[in-house]
């Protein structure tokens, strides 16, 4: 299968991706949040209609979590309502194709130990086939802040390390976009880029678009 891993628009509309997906055979787009532009306390949450409604105005079918400035659940629940095509994969599991997409979106409130045991049951579930959408990346890997910090989070670096799912995809640190390892496990951070993934016989392939 091929995917379109995105993430972290902020408000923008990268209208190329239009054409990725006229030239590329794309299966589904994956996204991880922040689809909010920025407003460091003033707008943060508005805008956030433009970008949703370019990606499901795509066709294909769009698999999402929502980032730590994006709109809180209940607007991706009903926007997941009005539109076939948009599954909001926050704390749930899906099938696509041979592969189960698991997300895990801004859980750090209210319950954070709540979330991350949600996120774990369902995780643990054939790990070899599944796709994690994560905002946050996990400890020590594709998470340096421009400052030096590494603003991953521990726990999930924990479930990668214990299950080593097929692929993890995540944002949230800009500077830090790109692709690495952890064991077998193929960990992308697409922050404000367009990465193809290209997942055959349990082999990830990556290109940057």
């Amino acid at each position: 299968m091929n995917f379109l891993c995105l993430s972290d628009f902020h408000g923008t509309v990268p209208f190329q991706i239009k054409e990725i997906v006229k030239e590329s055979k794309i299966d589904a787009i994956l996204y991880t949040g922040d689809y909010s532009p920025h407003g460091w306390g003033e707008g943060e949450g508005e805008n956030t209609e433009t970008p949703l409604n370019f990606l499901v105005g795509l066709g294909l079918p769009v698999f999402s979590v929502y980032g730590n400035i994006d709109p809180d659940i209940s607007f991706f629940e009903e926007f997941e309502r009005e539109n076939k095509n948009f599954h909001f994969v926050h704390l749930k599991r899906l099938k696509a194709g041979g592969y189960y997409i698991v997300g895990i979106g801004d859980y750090l409130f209210p319950n954070r130990e709540r979330a991350i045991n949600s996120f774990e049951s369902l995780l643990k579930k054939k790990p070899e086939k599944t796709i994690v959408l994560s905002h946050y990346p996990p400890k020590g890997v594709l998470d340096m802040t421009d400052t030096g910090e590494n603003a991953g989070k521990k726990e999930l670096k924990e479930l990668i390390d214990k299950y080593r799912p097929l692929l993890f995809l995540c944002g949230h640190i800009h500077e830090a976009a790109g692709v690495s390892k952890i064991g077998r496990t193929t960990v992308i951070n697409a922050a404000m880029k367009t990465v193809l993934a290209e997942i055959e016989d349990g082999e990830v392939n990556v290109s940057l678009v």
